[in-house]
C-alpha cells in the first residue's frame, strides 16, 4: 500500500500520484515513475527516496530546478518530513502522506425547483426563446414609429451575441473548475440575468402607476441592477460547482463588481445632472390603459382648480419676493 502521495495543482485542479515503490523518479521523460505534462519541468527533474530515518528528495533539474518549502534546492538528498511543499519549475506540489485526510464530500443537491428547469433542455430552450421574445416586445414597445421586422431583428442580433457570449465565459469557467461543460445550466442563469431586470421594469411601471409614486420602480430598478446579477452567479456556484455559500457569495460579488460599478457610477451622473437643473414636480409619468391605482382618479375640474391654486400661490410669492428685493435695494441706494 502507498504510503507517500504527490499531489500536483495546476489551474486549481488537484492530481494524485501513488508512489508505490523507492526510488521514484519524476519528469516530463517517458521513463519516469511519474509523467508530468507541465513545460516547465525537466525530463528528469525529481528523485523521491527512502531510508531508514524517512523520506529524502534529490533535485536531478538542470534548468528550472526544485524549490522545497519555498527554498531552492541544491543536487545534494535532503531529509524531508510530510507533508512537504515543493514547486517543480512552475508547478505547485506537496508530498503526502496516505493517511492525509481529505476534505468532506459535498453533497451534490437534487435538481428540483427552479433548478431542475435549468437542467432540462426544453426548459432551457424554452426559457432562452421567451427571453427573446420579451426583449423583441420590448425594444417594439420602446420605438414610437412603426418599423419592419428587419429592423428589430437588427435590435436583438447585438443582445443575442451578449447571452450567448455571457453563456460561453460561464460554462468556459465551469469547464476549467468541474472539468465539464455546463452550457445549459449556464445559458438558463444568462437568460435569467436579461428577462427578471425586464420583468421588474414592467412591474415598477404597474407600481408607479398604482401608487402614484416613483419610489416602488426605483427601488425595483436598485434591486435589478445591484442583487439580481450577485444572486444568480451565487446560485450557479452553488449548485454546480456545489461551492460552500460564503465562497459563492465572495466569488459572485468579485465578478459583478465591475457591472455594480457601472450602474453606481451612472447613478451619479443622473444626480449630478439633476441638481444642475430646477426642481421639477414629483408627479408620476407612467400611463396605463388600466385605471388601477390606489388613489381615487380626481377629475380634469378638481385638477384645474389645483393647478390654477398654485399657480396663484406661486405668482403671489413671485411679486412678494420682486417687492422685498425692490425695498431691499431702494434702501441700501438711500444708505450710500
Amino acid at each position: 500500500m502507498a504510503e507517500v502521495i504527490l499531489e500536483t495543482l495546476s489551474r486549481g485542479h488537484r492530481q494524485h500520484y501513488k508512489i508505490t515503490h523507492f526510488p521514484t523518479t519524476i519528469g516530463r521523460a517517458f521513463d519516469n515513475d511519474i509523467i508530468l505534462s507541465d513545460l516547465s519541468v525537466s525530463p528528469h527533474h525529481l528523485e523521491i527516496n527512502q531510508d531508514e530515518n524517512g523520506y529524502t528528495l534529490r533535485n536531478i533539474s538542470e534548468e528550472n530546478g526544485t524549490l522545497l518549502n519555498k527554498q531552492k534546492m541544491d543536487n545534494l538528498t535532503t531529509a524531508i518530513e510530510l507533508p512537504t511543499l515543493i514547486q517543480l519549475g512552475d508547478l505547485q506540489a506537496r508530498i503526502l502522506s496516505h493517511k492525509t485526510p481529505v476534505e468532506p464530500t459535498r453533497i451534490k443537491v437534487q435538481p428540483k425547483g427552479l433548478f431542475r428547469l435549468l437542467n432540462h433542455p426544453v426548459w432551457v430552450s424554452s426559457l432562452f426563446l421567451f427571453t427573446l421574445v420579451a426583449i423583441i416586445f420590448d425594444r417594439y414597445q420602446s420605438i414610437p414609429v412603426e418599423k419592419n421586422f428587419l429592423f428589430y431583428a437588427n435590435q436583438i442580433l447585438p443582445t443575442l451575441f451578449i447571452i450567448l457570449g455571457i453563456t460561453l465565459v460561464i460554462s468556459g469557467v465551469s469547464r476549467l473548475s468541474t472539468h465539464r461543460w455546463e452550457i445549459l445550466s449556464a445559458l438558463g442563469i444568462t437568460s435569467l440575468f436579461f428577462l427578471i431586470p425586464l420583468a421588474f421594469d414592467y412591474l415598477g411601471h404597474f407600481l408607479d402607476y398604482f401608487f402614484t409614486s416613483d419610489i416602488p420602480g426605483n427601488i425595483l430598478k436598485h434591486i435589478a441592477h445591484f442583487l439580481v446579477l450577485p444572486a444568480l452567479l451565487m446560485f450557479y456556484m452553488m449548485r454546480v460547482h456545489l461551492t460552500a455559500w460564503l465562497p459563492a457569495l465572495g466569488v459572485a460579488l468579485l465578478v459583478s463588481s465591475p457591472i455594480s460599478a457601472y450602474h453606481i457610477n451612472d447613478a451619479m451622473d443622473q444626480l449630478s445632472a439633476y441638481s444642475e437643473f430646477s426642481a421639477y414636480p414629483p408627479y408620476n409619468q407612467t400611463l396605463s390603459s388600466l385605471d388601477i391605482r390606489a388613489a381615487k382618479t380626481i377629475s380634469l375640474d378638481e385638477y384645474f382648480e389645483k393647478v390654477d391654486s398654485i399657480l396663484t400661490k406661486k405668482a403671489h410669492d413671485m411679486l412678494e419676493g420682486q417687492e422685498q428685493a425692490e425695498q431691499k435695494s431702494q434702501s441700501s441706494s438711500f444708505k450710500n
